[in-house]
Order: C-alpha cells, then structure tokens, then sequence
C-alpha cells in the first residue's frame, strides 16, 4: 500500500485531456490534480464525461490530446501536432501498474473461485509466486468481509459480494491508486451499503482513489474533493463542505437539488 511519508505528492496530474467519439467531443479539456491519500468524487449527470475520463486514465480509452502523468510519470502527451503520443509499451505498462480499477460490473472470472480471482494477475501479470501471494489476497479477503467464501464461485455470491471480491482482486496487485467506475450501480439497494463501507475504510486509510459515483452521501463523507462534470466540462470543485453546502454554479445547484 501506498506510504503515507510523501502525504502531498500529486499521484495523478491530467491536463488539458480531450477526447471524441464520432466527431462527437465527450471531453473538451479537462484538468484535475490528485494527491496522494485524497480521495476524488467525480458526479455529474449521465453522459457528462465522467466513466470516458476515468477510462482514459488508465488507458481503456485513448486520448485525443492533452497529458497525464501518473506519480509523475508521462503515460500521454501532446506531440507537435497537436494529437496525443503515448510512451511506448514498456513504459505504459509500468505506469498502468501503479493503478487498480474497479468497475460496475464486476467482471470476475466465473470459472475461477474467489481465491483464485484473487491471485490470477500477481501470477499471470506480476510473475509472483502463488505461495507468496495468497497469505495477502486472504489478508485482503479478510478485509473485504469475505474470508469464509474464498472456494466459492462468483456465481454463488450477492452481487454486493461480488463487488467486494473485484475490490479486493485489485488490490492485490498493490496499486497505489485505485479508480471506481460507479461500483454501486449495478447493485440493489441494500447491498449497496456493504460495498460502500469497504471504499470508506480504503479511504479511512489514506488510499488514493479516484470514484465516479451518484452516492451523493458518499461524495460527501468519504471524499476529500468533489468534482461536478456536466457536457464534457468540469464545471465546479470544491471541498465537499463547500461543493454540498454552498455550491456556486447554477448548473450544480440544479443537479444536487434533484440529487439530494
């Protein structure tokens, strides 16, 4: 897990980030800083740019133009002509490394059990020994809640669990940021709750996370900076005191008044 020595650094700097579908602009310029430790509520209305900006972060979309860097580090800049140039693979693959990604559905091998989930990438991806590597995914099994369903397949969990599990398989790699992209919304309501205090404790403990979300009450509690997309814009930010309780922008205070 991330050290808590260099409190402060930025972990993630994105500037200038465009990026278009179809001739269609879903990103027209953003810029957004993270340190490490705090953890970034993005909301907004559907179709505003939130998942596009999070998928580009860890390249699961490419950029048209601008750059981000990762602990400092260039995954994408901007060429002489204007377009994005990506560093090569090597270089991108040691960046990626440095980022855990959950989704809204929870894409878990269904054929492996939850263990095996768990310890399929530090294998495959990081060459680490099984031996090694399982006494920590039954750690983080332990801290999700689920330790006494590691031989159960992901067809035998809630859907709540399941996310708990696709937590916990990312954090077995040992990012030192992890992205969430709307983790609650494929769930029903009462098991939204328990996937929600896993990501509060993350953030209790100092993980630097990036969240879309439409959980206004975590934004709130949990995050440490809340920003407002809407139209491919960042169109307010603030500190979720201030974002929730004297918002500045019309088009925020129309969006929480349906929100909250």
């Amino acid at each position: 897990m991330a050290d808590m020595q260099n409190k402060g650094e930025t972990m993630l700097e994105v500037k200038g980030v465009k990026k278009s579908f179809a001739g269609l602009e879903v990103l027209k310029g953003i810029d957004l800083t993270v340190k490490r430790g705090e953890v970034l509520a993005i909301i907004g209305p559907s179709g505003s740019g939130k998942s596009t900006l999070l998928r580009c972060l860890n390249k699961l979309e490419t950029v048209d133009s601008g750059t981000i860097l990762v602990e400092g580090k260039p995954m994408v800049k901007t060429g002489a002509d204007g377009k994005a140039e990506y560093v090569d693979s090597a270089a991108e693959k040691e960046v990626l490394s440095h980022m855990g990604m959950v989704f809204q559905q929870f894409n878990l091998f269904p054929h492996m059990t939850v263990i095996e989930n768990l310890i399929e990438a530090p294998v495959q991806v990081q060459g680490q020994k099984k031996s090694e590597i399982l006494p920590y995914a039954r750690e983080l099994l332990k801290k999700v809640g689920l330790s006494d369903r590691e031989d159960y397949y992901p067809s035998q969990l809630s859907g709540g669990q399941q996310q708990r599990v696709a937590i916990a398989r990312a954090l077995c790699m040992k990012p030192d940021i992890m992205l969430f992209d709307e983790p609650t919304s494929a769930l029903d309501p009462e098991l939204t709750g328990e996937v929600l205090k896993t990501m509060r404790e993350l953030a209790a403990e100092h993980m630097t996370m990036v969240v879309v979300t439409h959980e206004m009450a975590f934004a709130r509690e949990a995050a440490s900076h809340v920003i407002f997309m809407a139209d491919g814009n960042i169109v307010e930010e603030n500190n979720p005191g201030e974002f929730f309780g004297n918002p500045q922008e019309e088009r925020t205070k129309a969006f929480l008044k349906n929100m909250l």
